[in-house]
């Protein structure tokens, strides 16, 4: 009985030891399988998170400068007789952007062929026949009959019909060009053209230089090369223009279209003509990820280890997964700083650059000499405040006690930024009204960090405001606390972006000009810790007033 008792157990135990083993190979193949399917997921994740940034990178740089360059209002100061007043727009778009060989720009009271032609002095288009200038200057300017002839006449097709936007493909010097203007009408039925300002892109140097160049940059900012991702463009023939050929395996592939334009469609309204532009496409897979196939290999060897590798597996696909969310969360972060801050440190960088290499060839008239230096001490101040604003938000955000907290008078403050501001100011024709109400205390700061603070609300009222150029510091007060307002009439901000603009990294989707994102959330932060707050008041089109409240001396 004893023996048959003790087989009994020998045999349960067997039995157990087999059903355990059993239940752990289960869940251990279901781990497995599970693991494989998340890692999958997470591989294509990736490759639609880098599809998207490489297509919105794309999509931005390509109509840059129809957006931000021929909207310019310097274009105004344009007179046929005297082309080189927009000399210093024209130079800072050829630097910040490398699509463009020219520009060109006419007035109602010229005839089309009296167009003028600012070239690029360093890569001259074929068809520009004239000699180039002795001037050291970025900018050739020429006048070319013929060409301007042929592009304003097809311009004025688009005219007719009251359009804003004319885009569409020419021949010159057998080379084809894609030509955009903007138009502007001298009478609100659009019916008395007044001027067009546009610029030319050969598509077969952007085909060979620009879309190469870009991706490089965009692949090696992503880290897409990295982990393992690859990429391409093609055109709309298929035909290899960027990246690696590679083997699409359909469900490791995402692939994203856009338009051969250089321009934003949407804000070309009604649309620009009959034009329709060529269709290309980018693929991002992940066919080569090393990560997945070492995922593989992981997951054949927790099945042979049985149940408590399947723990550890489990563990580890844990730490994998958690990692993975921390990791994407940082890889937006850095993807809204690279698209903001690196290029807005590289456009001051180049146009310094080729202002520099104008005075170094030492041929310059005294009214070069002075543009040069113009442009040079302009994008320095530019280029200063960025890494200015990105050092004060790494101190006020990781050591906010090192304030130096004293009475600050609000004349001295506002003397302050009457002399940061008073070339700005000056150059871009703005009124600065400044009162101060009679028997306002001094604030309770530090007078550097209120200095960055209402410096920072100063830049933005100019940098966004349109035609109407008025800036307003005032400052009345109480017992115990001082109200400062900074009121501009620019383009203004809405309704449903004022809770998010304070945010380090956001700006405002009317924002035109380029910028880090970092000023409001910088003035928000130095006003909170110094006992006080910030508010917007804003109406589109209407103007701007941030009321900043802080505690009295």
């Amino acid at each position: 009985m004893r023996l048959f008792a003790a087989d009994r157990l020998t045999t349960g135990f067997a039995v157990s030891a087999c059903v355990s083993v059993a239940v752990l190979s289960w869940f251990g193949y279901r781990a497995v399988s599970e693991s494989r399917a998340k890692s999958l997921l997470l591989v294509e994740q990736r490759s639609s998170e880098t599809a998207e940034l490489l297509l919105s990178t794309l999509t931005r740089d390509m109509s840059g400068v129809q957006i931000a360059v021929l909207t310019s209002p310097q274009w105004n100061q344009f007179v046929p007789d005297h082309p080189h007043e927009v000399n210093d727009v024209v130079a800072s778009a050829f630097a910040r952007y490398p699509y463009p060989d020219s520009f060109f720009a006419w007035k109602a009271s010229a005839p089309y062929r009296h167009a003028v032609f600012f070239a690029r002095a360093e890569r001259r288009p074929l068809w520009l026949n004239g000699a180039a200038t002795d001037i050291a200057f970025p900018v050739d300017i020429q006048d070319q009959p013929d060409v301007a002839s042929q592009i304003l006449t097809r311009i004025a097709a688009d005219a007719r019909q009251s359009r804003t936007i004319s885009v569409f493909e020419v021949r010159l010097a057998d080379q084809p060009y894609q030509i955009v203007a903007q138009l502007t009408y001298g009478d609100v039925y659009r019916e008395q053209l007044a001027s067009i300002v546009g610029f030319t892109v050969n598509l077969q140097w952007v085909r060979e230089h620009y879309f190469v160049d870009l991706a490089k940059e965009v692949w090696s900012l992503g880290r897409g090369a990295e982990t393992g991702l690859m990429m391409h463009i093609r055109d709309d023939q298929g035909r290899l223009v960027a990246g690696s050929t590679f083997n699409e395996v359909e469900d490791l592939t995402r692939r994203r279209t856009f338009e051969l334009l250089f321009l934003d469609a949407e804000s070309a309204f009604p649309a620009p003509g009959e034009y329709s532009p060529r269709t290309w496409s980018i693929a991002v897979s992940s066919s080569n990820d090393s990560p997945l196939f070492q995922e593989s290999n992981n997951a054949s060897r927790l099945v042979l280890f049985g149940g408590l590798s399947g723990l550890v597996f489990a563990i580890g696909l844990g730490l994998t997964v958690r990692a993975a969310k921390a990791n994407a969360r940082l890889s937006e972060m850095r993807t809204d700083f690279v698209s903001t801050v690196t290029h807005e440190l590289k456009t001051p960088i180049a146009t310094i650059k080729a202002a520099a290499e104008t005075l170094a060839r030492d041929r310059l008239t005294a009214m070069s000499a002075q543009t040069c230096g113009r442009i040079v001490v302009m994008e320095i101040g530019r280029l200063a405040r960025l890494v200015e604003n990105l050092l004060a938000y790494s101190r006020i955000t990781d050591v906010a006690d090192t304030y130096s907290f004293a009475p600050v008078d609000v004349a001295v403050l506002f003397n302050d930024l009457q002399e940061d501001f008073e070339a700005r100011l000056d150059r871009h024709g703005f009124e600065l009204d400044i009162r101060i109400e009679p028997g306002t205390r001094p604030i309770r700061g530090d007078r550097f960090a209120l200095r960055l603070l209402f410096g920072n609300l100063v830049d933005n009222a100019i940098k966004y405001s349109d035609t109407r150029r008025t800036l307003a510091l005032s400052a009345f007060g109480s017992a115990n606390q001082v109200t400062v307002e900074v009121a501009d009439k620019g383009i203004g901000i809405a309704t449903d972006e004022l809770s998010k603009v304070t945010k380090k990294f956001s700006r405002g989707k009317a924002a035109r000009q380029a910028g880090s994102g970092l000023g409001l959330a910088i003035a928000s932060r130095i006003a909170e810790d110094h006992g006080g707050r910030l508010e917007i008041h804003s109406t589109p089109d209407i103007g701007t007033t941030v009321t900043v409240i802080l505690p009295a001396a």
